[in-house]
């Protein structure tokens, strides 16, 4: 699990740089896709809930001194999301195109649950999701359609992603 955590970790350290440098200012997205949230959730289907939770923490953190965002809220929700997902593992077969759409849509959904519940603890410092929010719309919609060329990409290189029997757990 560790070797799993840390290629997650130097990933998601690059793909957060991506994501505040080049995909935050496209002008043509109506949202930008949450490319890390898909990662911690491939990694936690695979893996399961312990290297779900701990990816998401890690990734969270590092998403949390990138951002503008509170200390934490990162953390909370993709170690959370991340343990969800693990609990999925071995459940479904990721390499198809539906089921990694659909997933990836209910992970934005429950980000968003989760940045609602912590909006309610600490008011107006985390800018919360409205169901009529045509931004919480569209980022469903792009993580869907992001998820299966992520999720693809990642399932090429097993021996970083994905325990194996001879890992340490």
């Amino acid at each position: 699990m560790t070797r799993v955590v840390l290629w997650s970790t130097i990933t998601v350290f690059f793909v957060t740089l991506v994501e505040s440098t080049i995909l935050a200012r496209l002008a043509f997205l109506p949202a930008v896709p949450d490319l890390v949230l898909l990662i911690v959730v491939w990694v936690s289907i695979m893996n399961g809930g312990s290297a779900g939770a701990t990816t998401g923490f890690v990734s969270g953190l590092i998403l949390d001194f990138i951002s503008a965002a509170p200390i934490g809220l990162n953390a909370l929700t993709k170690s959370v999301t991340g343990f969800i997902g693990g609990r999925l593992s071995g459940s479904f077969n990721m390499n198809r195109l539906s089921l990694p759409m659909f997933v990836a849509a209910v992970a934005t959904a429950v980000k968003a649950l989760l940045v609602f519940l912590a909006s309610l603890f600490f008011g107006s410092g985390v800018a919360a999701y409205g169901l009529a929010d045509a931004r919480f719309w569209w980022e469903i919609v792009i993580n869907a359609l992001c998820a299966p060329p992520v999720f693809a990409l990642l399932s090429l290189f097993p021996s970083l992603y994905v325990a194996g029997i001879g890992d340490t757990q």
